[in-house]
């Protein structure tokens, strides 16, 4: 499966069975591509994201998820394991874990998803001596030079091979051939990040994190009603300009503009929800806090690159 285009819903589905929903950051989407590999029991996911998002919700809770950021042009954000990052970096998710994260414009991840007995399995042959704290919680983690280098040939093989020769994959053979390198290579990835685990963040930037996710997590108890500057400042005991700067140096954008971002993609989950009747626009932009349907449609169409109307019809 490989797709490209522009409608940020198809980033959902760029890891295989997590249940993420990405904010757009930047202020109108961009260029995206994604391409999925399955294999006999795993899973390989690419995706190369054009604008800035922010991820949040759950990995698969049938296996184990590991994301090995193949490209990340400037300091991406896991807010769930308290890190910074840059590319060489990967996630590994232990069954259900918490996403979260910002990543910067022209973000490129590769994932494997592997459900749990498989892993097991792998994980006696590549690396018995895995810690079990991090088998249990997850971790970010760097890896070392030669393991990444590696992967990346080897994932760099896969994607050109997804994307201009896909029938190669067709042969049931070279699927399960390719299913053995993968695990061998993330798994030598895994050993090595274990070696060099990112601790969390407990530093100034560590307690800035936290007093964001309680800014986002005002936000999200009162997305349907009206919110103001001063609400976030009482609810996090910060000048206008402490909030607005927290927003800006974590996610690069402005708390509003979060707020509205985030209300435009509600709307937008309710248009492609719902029946094309008459008023199901009307209805959507009001549900989603926008009062002025013109403001919401200009909004909208900034966003997304197509007017409420044009998704309402998908």
């Amino acid at each position: 499966m490989t797709v490209s285009g522009l409608a940020p819903e198809m980033l959902v589905a760029a890891i295989r069975d997590a249940q993420l929903d990405p904010c757009l950051l930047s202020a109108r989407t961009a260029p995206s591509r994604v391409a999925r590999l399955m294999c006999p029991h795993v899973c390989l996911d690419f995706a190369n994201l054009g604008p800035a998002l922010h991820f949040t919700g759950q990995m698969a809770h049938s296996g184990y998820t590991l994301v090995f950021v193949l490209a990340c042009p400037e300091k991406g954000r896991s807010f769930n394991f308290a890190t910074e990052h840059t590319d060489g970096y990967m996630g590994f998710f232990a069954p259900g874990g918490v996403m979260d994260v910002m990543t910067p414009e022209n973000y490129a991840t590769a994932t494997l998803t592997i459900p749990a007995d498989e892993f097991h399995v792998a994980l006696e042959r590549h690396f018995p001596e895995a810690p079990a704290q991090i088998l249990k919680s997850g971790a970010g983690l760097r890896i070392g030079p030669v393991e990444q280098a590696r992967l990346r040939g080897l994932l760099a093989h896969l994607e050109g091979s997804l994307w201009h020769s896909p029938e190669l994959f067709t042969h049931s053979q070279i699927r399960r051939q390719t299913e053995r390198e993968l695990l061998a290579a993330f798994l030598a990835a895994l050993r090595s990040g274990c070696a060099d685990i990112i601790p969390p963040l407990t530093n100034r930037v560590g307690s800035r994190f936290r007093r964001l996710r309680q800014a986002r997590d005002f936000l999200a108890a009162h997305t349907h009603e009206p919110i103001y500057l001063d609400d976030l400042c009482a609810t996090l005991g910060l000048t206008s300009r402490g909030v607005e700067n927290l927003f800006q140096d974590l996610l690069g954008i402005s708390p509003m503009t979060y707020l509205r971002h985030q209300r435009l993609h509600g709307a937008r989950r309710a248009l492609l929800q719902a029946e094309p009747t008459l008023g199901a626009v009307k209805l959507a932009a009001f549900e989603w806090g926008f009062l002025h349907q013109g403001h919401f449609s200009r909004d909208y169409r900034s966003l997304f690159g197509e007017s409420p109307v044009e998704t309402l019809a998908r």
